[in-house]
């Protein structure tokens, strides 16, 4: 999950000798002042009996590309591939090769802070997680989560028995190196500063005729998915957005259209009792879901008329994101 530069131990200086020798070959050269800057090496050498061996870099952490969104989508790999989106860079999104390598690092972070009769606190066995799962590679088609989400979920771990397992700990890994967690003052994990969001989503992939779920993502259905999950990221990040889609849940949904998103989120599995969770996968799925084999009018049980007049609503007054075509975001 996560990738590493070597670390470059070719041209450490071991010895006082062999320091005055490569500053004396710099000066003739002209490049001191560079070869001091990659070295760092003091204005003196230390007497030759302190010579200490010199410090080795940390491993570098996990890369993080920036991108735009049409980029992400237009790359293909082999492997998990990390980002920074410069439609709001506080959003990390994790390309990951398969759905089977996402269920594996996200499945059971779903279960904690999502998905409808899964424990709220403690964290779920691997053969809880496979008997409720039955299919983990079309549990979810990708995944959003608060750094506040990932804080508890990491933390829980600690304290828990059951370790996590490989993916998850390359999980970690990168939140700490990307500064989305950072350790907790009292042990556990704390969100970095700013807060930030994660997103996930898959490489395309063709169908396992083996199962009798279809795990099939075509590149339409990798822009929806991505398109959904920004939209979390900007709701977990975006105080402006989240406040407009608060208010339009609230003050623009009638009580029945309300019940009719409850619904349908509870038919697929989300816990209906979370308001907040309703309101974030409202916005999402009525607003940035285009592709119909992933939302619809009918599937929300409405007309087309229907679902294009809440989709009105919603735009008026201009949502606060660049999502929908509004100017950058001030707030969050």
């Amino acid at each position: 999950m996560t990738q590493r530069l070597p670390v470059d131990r070719s041209s450490a200086i071991r010895s006082p000798v062999a320091w005055l020798a490569a500053v004396m070959l710099a000066i003739m050269t002209g490049g001191l002042g560079a070869w001091f800057f990659h070295e760092q090496i003091p204005a003196a050498p230390p007497p030759v009996a302190e010579v200490k061996p010199p410090l080795q870099p940390a491993p570098a952490g996990p890369r993080v590309i920036d991108a735009r969104l049409s980029q992400i989508l237009a790359v293909r790999h082999i492997g998990t591939t990390i980002y920074r989106p410069s439609e709001n860079p506080r959003v990390l999104v994790i390309d990951f090769p398969s759905l089977t390598e996402q269920a594996r690092a996200m499945n059971r972070l779903a279960a904690l802070i999502e998905k409808d009769g899964a424990p709220r606190d403690r964290l779920l066995s691997d053969a809880e997680m496979a008997a409720l799962t039955h299919n983990a590679a079309t549990y979810y088609f990708a995944h959003d989560y608060a750094a506040k989400s990932l804080a508890k979920f990491f933390s829980m771990a600690e304290s828990e028995p059951e370790a996590l397992n490989g993916q998850e700990k390359d999980l970690l890994t990168l939140l700490l190196a990307a500064h989305v967690l950072d350790r907790a003052p009292g042990g556990g994990y704390a969100p970095g500063t700013p807060e930030m969001a994660v997103i996930s989503l898959v490489q395309p992939q063709a169908d396992d005729p083996a199962t009798p779920e279809d795990e099939t993502v075509d590149p339409a259905l990798r822009d929806t998915m991505l398109r959904h999950e920004m939209s979390h990221g900007e709701f977990f990040t975006n105080e402006a957005y989240r406040k407009h889609c608060e208010r339009f849940w609230r003050e623009r949904l009638t009580e029945s259209e309300r019940k009719l998103f409850r619904d349908y989120l509870s038919r697929h599995g989300y816990d209906p009792q979370d308001e907040i969770l309703m309101i974030n996968e409202a916005q999402a799925y009525l607003m940035h879901t285009p592709d119909p084999r992933a939302f619809s009018a009918d599937v929300l049980r409405v007309t087309k008329a229907q679902l294009l007049d809440m989709q009105r609503r919603f735009m008026d007054p201009q949502p606060p994101t660049p999502l929908l075509g509004a100017a950058l975001p001030t707030g969050g």
